[in-house]
């Protein structure tokens, strides 16, 4: 899809990036090959040459390069070219003003999900953040991104979909749960519990050390990372239609990955499900 991208481009927006796919420029190479400027505008000179470092740093598989380039709503372009270096990302916290990462995900899409824990193994994340181009997440630029970059020194990919910018784009707004509900993502024994599950089940498991509560947590923290490819996809699907690339890019929606950890029942029905009525509040995540 990026071959088809001319938003990057300096000074050229939506309507005109629209104009050329109209006029029969869909690809970098139609734009090159023009003998003329395809269309009037003072910066037109400069798109041939912003075209010809667009193939270079694809080739080199700069995906930095694009998203410094793509406004945050369009960061879903990144998908095709960049779709066996994804990097989805989800963090609970403490719940403090200092909010203390208490767990990490880490999906690929494709393999077992990771999670890492505090006091456990937290820091390998740093380690196996590293091989990825593109991060994925929710809310990430805002929250997840900058606690891990800021708590754990994480050198995370420039590259970033988030999809609260994305979905918001299409008219999907609200927390990731409610998004997940628009798609019909089942969380199975986790339905209906928001970001606030997390900091009870860390407060619990601090005090009493339970591994069951961890485990609880950490299955927790794994069924919103393995949300987001499922998100994404539909994202990516409803994007594609108001381009004329659709028929060859539309997506399979993916069921949900595998979740490594099982909540305990007992667990939820103690921490989560009996909790006095106004004790708690969602957080949107």
């Amino acid at each position: 899809m990026l071959t088809h991208t001319f938003l990057h481009l300096p000074g050229l927006g939506p309507s005109t990036e629209r104009r050329l796919w109209d006029a029969g420029f869909l690809t970098w190479d139609d734009v090159l090959d023009a003998k003329e400027a395809p269309l009037a505008s003072s910066k037109a000179p400069l798109w041939r040459d912003e075209l010809l470092a667009s193939k270079e740093r694809l080739q080199a598989g700069d995906a930095d390069w694009f998203a410094a380039r793509l406004p945050p709503a369009e960061s879903w372009r990144l998908f095709f070219d960049f779709r066996d270096h994804l990097a989805c990302v989800d963090i609970e916290t403490d719940g403090t003003p200092q909010n203390e990462i208490t767990a990490v995900a880490l999906y690929d899409g494709k393999n077992t999900a990771r999670t890492y824990a505090h006091g456990k193994n937290l820091h390998d994340f740093t380690d196996d953040i590293t091989a990825s181009k593109v991060l994925v997440t929710f809310n990430g630029r805002c929250f997840d991104a900058p606690i891990l970059t800021s708590h754990l020194g994480a050198k995370l990919p420039k590259a970033h979909i988030d999809l609260r910018n994305v979905l918001c784009g299409i008219g999907i707004k609200g927390g990731l749960k409610k998004c997940e509900e628009h798609y019909g993502v089942d969380r199975g024994d986790l339905a209906g519990a928001d970001g606030y599950l997390a900091v009870l089940l860390w407060r619990e498991y601090a005090r009493h050390g339970t591994p069951a509560v961890l485990e609880t947590l950490l299955a927790y923290n794994a069924a919103d990372v393995l949300a987001l490819p499922v998100l994404l996809a539909h994202a990516i699907n409803e994007r594609l239609r108001q381009t004329p690339f659709a028929h060859l890019y539309t997506q399979p929606i993916p069921a949900p990955g595998e979740n490594p950890h099982s909540p305990d029942t007992e667990v939820l029905r103690r921490v989560w499900h009996d909790r006095r009525p106004g004790s708690g509040f969602g957080w949107g995540r």
